[in-house]
């Protein structure tokens, strides 16, 4: 059995209040620290999950044992962030390892329990081809969720604060950083991103590496994870993110400009969006020929994120006063709307996600969710259509004096 290791056990797991399973901590505190941290990026946090405001099921308010479920989910905790450094390292499918050929061990952050279904099966042992680095420091930013837009939003692109970090401890050195290459639309998605984050910045050369591969590291820098137990993410990690983009892309982007206007001339200065969905991704709202119109007679401007440049989408969602849609990774893009403003999910019955109540109690905003009649068939439980009463869609408008 491979054995398992903590990047820093003393930091990352305290003695007293640690959040993940006893004896797995016990383990890796006994085990030591396998890697040298050089800043702590964001601090430890906790916070409460708010029961969400509305909490309905098939059109009517939540059963009894609904409702107990959420309100027992609890509070957002969880560690601090670290930059850390890893000497003899060598990296496969998003999974770290450490030390001589026969002696390696795997970074537990790397590999924690809810996402090892992704990863495959550990190879401790595989021969790792050397990564050219060049003489600067090298910097990897990736997760097993790293696919998925939402979550690099959410849990990848804030890592890229350990960039100012590596620039004071390399003065005038490039830096290298790496990402996971994955399909052209995710590869371009995660590109524009960092380039955004970056602004004017000429010192970072981007390179996606084939996550099939091993490469090996004489050192190697990487950052801690920011969620923890599979949806619990940083609200300074967030905060962050929301910052640094939204002062690179302003307010004066062309995708925000007309429904801007259209807002003002009807006496808003901000914007109602609804995030609809490709309907290629599955997860249709099959009534959307009701649900629509009901949305634009009130003022909501329909929004297809899939289709739009990152900063366009920051813009969007940065000017909006309330946001509706169809659960999904565009819907993350409410990190960027501010503190008060009200969000509400609609998704199938099968898929009682919490992870996007979290960025909603992280960012200080009221939470609502609709979970309508999944239609039958064979797909998985998250990807189901299904139908939302636009009377029960309406009620929530109502209540949210959306009229």
């Amino acid at each position: 059995m491979t054995p398992y290791v903590s990047c820093a056990p003393d930091r990352l797991y305290p003695p007293a209040g640690s959040i993940d399973a006893p004896e797995a901590v016990a383990d890796l505190r006994a085990a030591g620290a396998a890697a040298a941290v050089l800043e702590e990026l964001y601090p430890a946090w906790r916070y409460d999950w708010p029961m969400p405001e509305t909490l309905h099921l098939h059109d009517v308010p939540a059963p009894p044992a609904m409702r107990l479920r959420f309100s027992r989910s609890g509070t957002g905790h969880a560690p601090a962030v670290l930059l850390v450094r890893l000497d003899q390292a060598v990296l496969l499918r998003n999974v770290l390892y450490i030390g001589e050929l026969g002696r390696r061990r795997v970074i537990y952050e790397s590999h924690r329990p809810e996402e090892r279904a992704l990863s495959g099966a550990l190879e401790p042992e595989v021969a790792a081809e050397d990564f050219p680095t060049g003489t600067g420091p090298c910097l990897y930013v990736g997760n097993q969720g790293s696919f998925n837009y939402g979550h690099w939003l959410c849990e990848d692109l804030p890592r890229l604060s350990a960039l100012d970090v590596l620039r004071a401890r390399y003065p005038g050195e490039r830096i290298t950083l790496l990402l996971p290459r994955q399909d052209w639309h995710n590869n371009r998605m995660r590109e524009r991103s960092v380039r955004l984050w970056l602004g004017d910045a000429r010192d970072v050369v981007l390179r996606f590496i084939d996550p099939e591969t091993a490469y090996g590291f004489p050192q190697l820098h990487w950052v801690t994870p920011i969620r923890h137990l599979g949806l619990a993410k940083s609200p300074d990690a967030l905060a962050r993110l929301d910052a640094v983009l939204r002062s690179r892309v302003g307010g004066l982007r062309s995708a925000a400009l007309g429904p801007r206007l259209a807002a003002l001339l009807h006496g808003r200065r901000r914007l109602r969006l609804f995030v609809d969905r490709n309907r290629l991704r599955q997860r249709e709202l099959l009534n959307r020929a009701a649900i629509l119109p009901l949305l634009r007679t009130r003022g909501f401007t329909i929004v297809d994120t899939e289709r739009m440049e990152v900063a366009d989408q920051v813009a969007l969602f940065a000017a909006a006063e309330a946001v509706v849609g169809i659960k999904g990774a565009g819907l993350v893009n409410t990190v960027f709307s501010p503190p008060g403003t009200p969000v509400v999910h609609l998704a199938p019955e099968t898929f009682q996600d919490p992870y996007y109540r979290d960025i909603a109690a992280a960012r200080a905003q009221p939470y609502h969710v609709l979970y309508g009649t999944a239609a039958p068939g064979e797909r998985r439980d998250h990807l189901r259509d299904f139908t939302i009463a636009p009377d029960d869609l309406a009620a929530v408008l109502d209540q949210l004096r959306l009229r």
